[in-house]
């Protein structure tokens, strides 16, 4: 990790489920108090959201209405304005399948959902420092035994 890195300020989650909302936003001000949290609460809202607010970094659950995540990431990588946003699949889901595809659509981490509000802020406390510039580089430390496994704080 390069220290001298500063850590992504413009945030977008994009998740159906309200509560989790407030809770992410929650833990986020905790963490990066500075933060700048814009929530798209289903796929359709998100691009246009994008459009209005450029992100340094983008939580996308995987499961929600109108599009689900897999729709809105292989959209997000055609377009060239999004190609080098980092991208953190956020989802409840651990099945492998979700966790490949993630990965394979050019997710740049997948990361379960943590189960209290003290795994979210270590999770989001890690996720925030890491180098987002080296994001490629990413993937490689998640490829183990031939198969890509979720980050974990």
């Amino acid at each position: 990790m390069n220290t001298e890195t500063t850590p992504p300020s413009r945030i977008v989650l994009a998740d159906d489920d309200h509560d989790h909302g407030l809770l992410f936003r929650h833990i986020l001000r905790k963490v990066n108090p500075t933060a700048e949290i814009r929530i798209a609460h289903n796929g359709d809202e998100l691009l246009p959201l994008l459009g209005n607010f450029h992100p340094d970094i983008l939580f996308l659950d995987l499961n929600m209405p109108c599009k689900d995540g897999f729709e809105c990431l292989q959209e997000l990588r055609r377009e060239s304005s999004f190609k080098d946003l980092p991208i953190v699949v956020y989802s409840s889901s651990a099945q492998m399948s979700d966790i490949q595809k993630s990965y394979l659509h050019e997710a740049d981490l997948y990361m379960v959902k943590p189960f209290n509000a003290d795994h979210l802020s270590a999770a989001l406390e890690s996720v925030l420092k890491m180098d987002w510039r080296q994001a490629s580089s990413f993937k490689k430390h998640y490829f183990i035994n031939n198969r890509f496994v979720p980050f974990t704080a």
